[in-house]
């Protein structure tokens, strides 16, 4: 009987607590409007009190209206509070730039987490059951997912997310519905194929238990209860890792490669869930779960086989950089920087529209002098600025960015060498490289902006007239 079975659930989990305030969504389709009756059935026995919160996504607007006045009809007649949001998620879908069904999770949630907050309840209710579970493992299955992933939806979770029906059967829910009479619609986009799921559940099911093995559902569920078990094992020592190896400043998460490479490769996944989960915050995994889950085996390999230096973008604007043993983790947009070639005002002002930087050039007179202050070392000018002997430069003067091939004599060095070996012998991330302006004499490298300058223009004591150029 579904009801007993809903309370094992509950209490194996302890998913409710006396006097609670619950709110549940519905849908309007036959698994919420179910998990609807069965919460008002055991509300004197667990003391509750329900919101019902319903979500129009704008989607299917007549069967979308149909929805809401089912929801609400059935909210009334319980007497119980009806909280109704209306959104455009096709909207929201291109302005995230994510797709349809990821922007109605993410639109859902955050609806239900502001009707929370607003009725002061302690947990939203879903009628996500067995067979959902099965389909969201085989989901995650073959994107790529770890233990954490395989393990499926959680009869709860810390922010309060509570499934009552995680344990029963469409089946058994079907069942319950019609021996009670329990009104609901039937979404037509759940018949559609152009959703992995729905093909998942339409097509690669009934396949796999007509010709492979018919208990699939029933491996598949205990399965996730083993790894479910072998993931919180695993989890706790993970947990200790992560705090010791990784700080958490300015909104950045930051450790040390060789530290994340000494760890086991189960730990070593558990810590990139850890990276993601504290990036996205409540947007993981639930609101981001098809963008998050597939992030992770892709930032795993990354870092597994990691490059001295690489820039990896991320969804929702994040990224990770690694520059040799540093690896910082972060929100924010990657900024594509384009070649580009400008000639310089000499001397005045010269903008870079592409890097956001401004060279101010300046002609000075008395070279013995500056070249005296230079060798003292009294005097160090900061990285964006640079003397150049004025009469070995050829003009006109230009700003540019990293080519392949780029060779210069770097100061103090003896002959030229490649540009790219000396980014590398500098730890320079090579996604920081396109940003760095060169200026350019003629066909040479005269200066590589805010890290050295070529030994052939330095200043010397036989140099009469000098060339200051500040790039800000």
């Amino acid at each position: 009987m579904l009801l007993e079975k809903a309370r094992k659930t509950i209490v194996r989990h302890h998913l409710l607590d006396k006097g609670e305030r619950v709110v549940v969504g519905v849908s309007g389709g036959i698994d919420s409007m179910v998990l609807l009756h069965l919460l008002k059935a055991f509300g004197r026995e667990f003391e509750l009190s329900l919101i019902v919160a319903h979500v129009n996504h704008g989607l299917r607007q007549d069967e979308s209206e149909r929805e809401a006045e089912l929801v609400e009809k059935e909210s009334t007649r319980f007497g119980l509070p009806f909280e109704y949001g209306r959104f455009d998620v096709r909207e929201f879908s291109r302005h995230a730039g994510v797709s349809v069904q990821d922007a109605a999770r993410r639109v859902r949630y955050r609806f239900l987490r502001t009707v929370l907050r607003k009725h002061q309840a302690q947990k939203i209710a879903l009628g996500h059951h067995a067979d959902d579970q099965v389909e969201t493992i085989l989901l995650r299955l073959l994107r790529g997912s770890g233990l954490r992933g395989l393990r499926g939806m959680l009869p709860i979770r810390k922010e309060g997310v509570i499934r009552p029906l995680l344990e029963s059967w469409r089946g058994e829910i079907e069942s319950f519905a019609a021996e009670n009479r329990i009104p609901y619609l039937i979404d037509s986009s759940n018949l559609k194929k152009d959703y992995l799921r729905n093909r998942i559940r339409l097509d690669l099911i009934p396949l796999l238990e007509r010709e492979y093995q018919s208990n699939f559902r029933e491996s598949v569920t205990r399965t996730a209860v083993a790894l479910r078990e072998e993931h919180d094992y695993v989890e706790g020592e993970a947990e200790k890792v992560y705090h010791q190896m990784v700080r958490e400043e300015d909104g950045s998460l930051t450790f040390r490669f060789r530290e994340f490479q000494s760890c086991p490769p189960p730990i070593q996944w558990r810590i990139v869930e850890k990276l993601l989960e504290r990036l996205y915050g409540e947007e993981s995994p639930e609101a981001l779960e098809e963008e998050a889950w597939t992030s992770i085996p892709i930032l795993y390999e990354k870092l597994r086989h990691a490059a001295p230096s690489f820039l990896l973008e991320l969804p929702r604007g994040a990224q990770i950089a690694k520059q040799y043993d540093q690896v910082v983790v972060k929100r924010c947009k990657t900024r594509t920087v384009p070649p580009f070639e400008v000639e310089l005002s000499l001397p005045g002002h010269t903008r870079i529209g592409e890097t956001g930087k401004e060279v101010q050039i300046d002609v000075e007179s008395e070279g013995e002098k500056v070249y005296y202050t230079l060798e003292s070392g009294n005097v160090r000018p900061p990285p964006n600025v640079v003397f150049l002997d004025y009469e070995r430069l050829q003009f006109p003067l230009k700003m540019r960015n990293f080519r392949p091939g780029d060779r210069f004599a770097p100061l103090g060095a003896t002959g030229e060498q490649k540009l790219k070996k000396f980014f590398i012998d500098h730890k320079v991330p090579r996604y920081e490289r396109p940003e760095i302006p060169l200026l350019i004499s003629g066909e040479r490298i005269a200066w590589v902006v805010g890290h050295r300058i070529d030994e052939r223009f330095k200043v010397t004591k036989k140099t009469k007239k000098v060339l200051k150029i500040e790039v800000v």
